[in-house]
Formats: structure tokens, sequence, C-alpha cells
């Protein structure tokens, strides 16, 4: 790969996921500010990140394409069929492309860009933004090891990273990808039923964050799995059985499964 600090990246999209990315590469001091363009439709976005960081800013997708070694497509799965028509002509042997866009294969961005080019796809989850992400990534057939390193080394700056099948990536979208709103939403009557109970938003917002943030960082650190955890608080008669079997008369677990279910389905009709 190249050397420390050399790296070029161009990110197309700078909506949350791109602008994470952007803010977690310059943050970690893996390159430089001017060797990093940037392009969106919406030019607020794009000053922001020029003010804020010192990045490039690219007038179309054509420019992007000519600076990078690296180029990130982080616009939305529906503006993609243009996206991709438009750079087919730019891209060059030695680029990586790396797709963030849900439900879109490799397979078909390769047939639209024409050629061999080297794909990496990849699903992120918003915790980038705070450095706490976890991606996933699988290889088109074009990808060498430097296409795999140069992806590595970004999705590291915002999380952990690790690689799977393509035919995973749709239920990876359901689960890690999606996955943060189903915690957020869990969140939400957590702290609603604090106030219900007579707190004030405040105090139930600071008990459920930090109940959750400890919890996740128990199950980290904690040689015993979430099961086990969860029977080690649930004591015969106790305030925690009685919830937990609240929450298995309502058939919690499936319902949960169906709705990740659901997201996957999604996912896949996306790619259609």
């Amino acid at each position: 790969m190249e050397q420390e600090g050399e790296l070029r990246v161009g990110v197309i999209g700078v909506g949350n996921m791109g602008g994470a990315l952007v803010r977690g590469i310059l943050a970690r001091g893996l390159t430089s500010g001017q060797n990093v363009i940037v392009s969106d439709l919406d030019e607020k976005k794009v000053a922001e990140l020029v003010d804020d960081l010192g990045v490039r800013s690219a007038s179309d997708s054509s420019e992007v394409m000519d600076f990078a070694d690296l180029v990130v497509l982080a616009a939305k799965p529906q503006a993609f069929p243009n996206l991709l028509a438009s750079i087919a002509t730019r891209v060059r042997p030695e680029q990586t492309i790396m797709s963030i866009a849900a439900g879109v294969t490799t397979a078909s961005i390769e047939s639209s860009l024409g050629g061999e080019p080297a794909v990496v796809r990849v699903m992120p989850n918003l915790p980038a933004m705070v450095g706490e992400g976890i991606s996933v990534f699988s290889r088109g057939a074009n990808v060498g090891d430097i296409d795999v390193e140069r992806v590595d080394y970004v999705l590291r700056a915002v999380g952990d990273s690790l690689e799977a099948p393509e035919e995973l990536m749709d239920p990876v979208t359901a689960l890690s990808g999606t996955g943060p709103a189903y915690i957020f939403h869990t969140m939400e009557a957590m702290i609603e039923s604090g106030v219900e109970m007579g707190m004030s938003p405040e105090m139930a917002e600071r008990l459920v964050l930090q109940t959750v943030l400890g919890a996740a960082r128990l199950a980290i650190e904690s040689p015993l799995d979430t099961t086990a955890l969860r029977e080690g608080v649930t004591s015969k008669g106790g305030t925690t059985e009685a919830a937990i079997s609240h929450l298995g008369d309502n058939d919690y677990v499936r319902l949960v499964i169906d709705a990740i279910l659901a997201a996957r389905d999604r996912s896949e009709q996306l790619g259609e």
C-alpha cells in the first residue's frame, strides 16, 4: 500500500456515513486533508468539511475519480445508476472502488462500470460517527490485496472491520447496518417508561444511556455470553424476572427476529 499518510481518498456523497468516514480518516491522521477530496449535491455539506478539515472539494464526481486512489461511493442506492454511468469512463486500473450502498452488489457495479474495476462492497453503521462502528466488507471479482488493505485501513479509522462473503451482506445490513436503530427504538421505549413512572425526561434519558453503554461494555469484556449475563441478573421471583417473563409472554424474541428478517428482505429488494 501507499506510504503512511499518502493515500488519496475521494468520497462521493458526504451524508452521515460518508462524512463520518472523512472525519474518522483525518482524526486518526491516516492522511492529510489535502489528500481527501469530496463531492455531494448538497454544497453546504461539502463546504462544512472544507472549512472544518481542510479537505478538497470537487465540482463533480469525475474530479473525484481523477484524484483518488480509493473512491468511496456513499450516494443513496437509488442514485447509483446515474452515478455509475457518470464515472464509468474515469475508473483507473490501479484504483479501488468502495461502495457503501445497501443492497447494491459488486457484480452490478462491475457491470455498470465496465472493464475490470476493483470493487469492494461495505456495510458500515452509524456509530462510525463516533469511532465505534462495525463495518463488514466483501471483495468483488477483481479485488487484490492492496485494495483490501486500503479499505481496511480506512474502515478501522471509524471502528472495527471484518471481511465476509457477499452472500451475507444483506443479513449484515439487517443486523449491524440497521441495528443501531433497533437499539435507539428500545431506548426510546425505556425512556418513555421512566417518564411514565414519574421521572423527568432528562433523568430517564441519563439512566437509559448509561445502562445501555454499560451493558454493551460488560458484554464485550466479560467471558460470559449474553445469555449467561442475562440469566445472572434474573433472580427467581425478582423484578428482572417479571420483566423478562412479560417480554416472553409477548413473543419478544420472535418479534425482534422477524423485524431483522424484514430488513434483510428489503436489502435484497434494493439490489434487484
